[in-house]
Parts: structure tokens; sequence; C-alpha cells
């Protein structure tokens, strides 16, 4: 599997495509598991055959012992109030690898292991979150269960009928190996090492301009949320009022199709963001960007700023895991032993 067929970016058409398919397809038609089954496999199944795969390798989860090794972390982090959200998290991730008995390590198998990986994720931010009161991990009947229990994970406040499988979709991926989360796991899937740290190594590449912009914009959404309301003028001076401006513009989109995508879909609770975003572009003429999309997603469903960068984190997941499969079955750093050879042997001896 090449790298541009996995996921690209096309500038000439300003589209994101996952297996050669528009992302904003794959969100408008699928629910978010049947694009992650498309994403890790390339086959796209019904809802109903989706939902049967949900739950046998829902049970099938429930049965494995990294459940229990991250429950057992939990119970040994009660008393470390230092810890933040996302260290928790990663803590959690540590643990959250299944551990293979035998030397089967085919492609079958890592398709299974890699969507029950996806099926967990919500679990450990749920634990990540939660330093007193532990859930135990449910079992899931149907792609809507997944769905429905994601946004639960998220935050106390529940708002009815709050559908997030279009917006997980829009943030599944789509830009290859440029990003730096990325870059990082197939970087450390080359050496060989673990899935976990490769997947604790890309969420540490999360920084306050990638993937972890998302943090900065929920938490100024947050603190302009009555002055949002009254009036978006002056919620646009005060977003503005010093750079740079987190969610809005893009070293390569010149326009993020996603956030008017998610505009669109959305349109009950969202006005309020949706003209922020119109005022500050019309002002600037610097557009929005995906990290607006969830900071106001999370600022509507009251997310807390740090867990907005682990929704962003799990929704991704899967193609990080695509990377890491892809990369972990190739040359080291993309390139033969003989190949490295005859790029470095021109090079000065002094600079070795």
């Amino acid at each position: 599997m090449e790298n541009d067929v996995l996921d690209r970016y096309d500038i000439d058409s300003n589209t994101l495509f996952i297996r050669e398919v528009d992302i904003l397809q794959l969100a408008q038609r699928h629910h978010y598991l049947q694009n992650v089954w498309f994403t890790l496999s390339g086959e796209v199944l019904t809802l109903t055959e989706m939902d049967s795969r949900v739950a046998l390798a829902s049970e099938s989860l429930r049965q494995q012992e990294r459940v229990e090794r991250v429950a057992c972390m939990w119970r040994s982090l009660q008393d470390m109030n230092q810890l933040d959200v996302i260290q928790r998290f990663m803590l959690f991730l540590m643990q959250s690898e299944l551990q293979d008995t035998d030397s089967d390590n085919s492609d079958v198998k890592n398709l299974e292991q890699d969507f029950t990986t996806v099926l967990l994720l919500p679990w450990l931010i749920e634990l990540a979150r939660s330093q007193r009161t532990a859930n135990s991990l449910p079992k899931l009947s149907s792609c809507e269960d997944f769905s429905r229990w994601f946004r639960c994970t998220l935050s106390e406040c529940q708002p009815p009928e709050s559908d997030v499988s279009y917006m997980m979709s829009l943030l599944l991926g789509g830009f290859g190996i440029v990003t730096p989360t990325t870059a990082t796991v197939r970087f450390i899937a080359s050496t060989k090492n673990s899935l976990s740290y490769a997947l604790i190594g890309a969420l540490c590449a999360a920084g306050p301009v990638h993937l972890g912009a998302c943090q900065r914009v929920t938490a100024l959404l947050k603190s302009l949320s009555d002055t949002l309301e009254q009036n978006v003028s002056a919620a646009a001076d005060a977003y503005c009022a010093s750079r740079p401006w987190p969610g809005f513009g893009h070293p390569v989109m010149p326009r993020d199709t996603r956030v008017d995508a998610f505009f669109n879909y959305y349109t009950q609770g969202f006005d309020n963001y949706q003209a922020l975003s119109n005022r500050i572009r019309m002002q600037s003429g610097v557009n929005p960007n995906v990290d607006y999309l969830i900071g106001s997603a999370c600022s509507h469903w009251r997310v807390a700023p740090e867990v907005a960068v682990l929704v962003f984190f799990v929704c991704r997941a899967p193609i990080l895991l695509c990377h890491y499969r892809l990369r972990y079955h190739a040359h080291s750093f993309g390139m033969s032993s003989s190949e490295l050879r005859d790029k470095y042997k021109a090079l000065p001896k002094h600079w070795l």
C-alpha cells in the first residue's frame, strides 16, 4: 500500500482523501465505525454488517487481558493527583496494547486487533477524566452504541440526541505523512517499536500548532461564552486580540471544507460559533480550520479543553494505526541498507 493511497490531500481540488475517497463523502454516507473499517481494511460494510462486527469485537475485547491491565493502572493512580488528563490517558494507552502469546502477526489478526483498539479508546478517555469512579468497559452491540458512548465519555453534560459520528468521520485523517503525528508514528514504527509507544509518541507530537491547537480554541471559546451570546463583533475582537489566532489559518489548505460541512450538518446550538468564524474571516481574510471545528463542538458540549486534544487524537487514531502497520513492515526509514549506503557513502568522513 502506497502512502498516497492511504490518505492524502489534493491541493488543486482542496480535497482530503482516505483510500482515494473524499472524506466529506465518507462522513455523509457512513457511520464513523464503517469509515474506520474502510480505513483499516479498504472494505466497505453495510451498517448491519458493521453492527454485527462491532458486537463480536466488543465481546472479544472484554475478554482480553489488556482491559484488566488498564483497570489496574487506573487503581494505581488514585492518589496521583498531580497528573493531568492527557498524562493519565498516556499511561492507560501504554497498557492497552494486546500482548500476543503466539507468533501470528498476519494482516487479518492485525486488522482485528486495531479495530478492538479503536473500540477501547473512549474508555481510556473516561478513565483519564474520572479519578474517583471507574466505569467498566461497556458491551457494545452497534455502531450507534459506540458513538453515543464516545460522547458520554467526554463530559458530565449530556445534551439529548447528541450525534458525534459525523464529526468523528471528519476528523479521521487525510494529510498523509506530512503531519507531525503521522510522521512520528511512522518513524517509531520503523524502529520496530511497539504500537503503544508509537501512539504515545504521536500524542506527544500534538503541540499547540498541530492537533493540540483545539485545546486553545476550546479554552478561548469557553472564556468568551458570555460575550459571544451578547455581541459577536465584540467576541471576534477579543478572540483576535493577540496572535496567533488559534483555529484560523493553515500552512497548506486555503480553506478547510470540513468546517463548512460541520456547520451545515450541526445546525442546532452552533449558530454563534459559525457567526464568530464568519466575522473573523471577514475582518481578517483568514479561514477557520479543523481546530476551530473541534473547539466549537467541545465548547458547546462543555468538554474540558485538555480533553479536546484526546477527542481529536481518538478520532484520528485509525489512520495512525494504518501508518504504523505500513511503516513497520517496510524498510527502516523507507530505504534498504544498500540504498542507505549508496546515499551516504559520499558524505565527508568528518560528518560522521
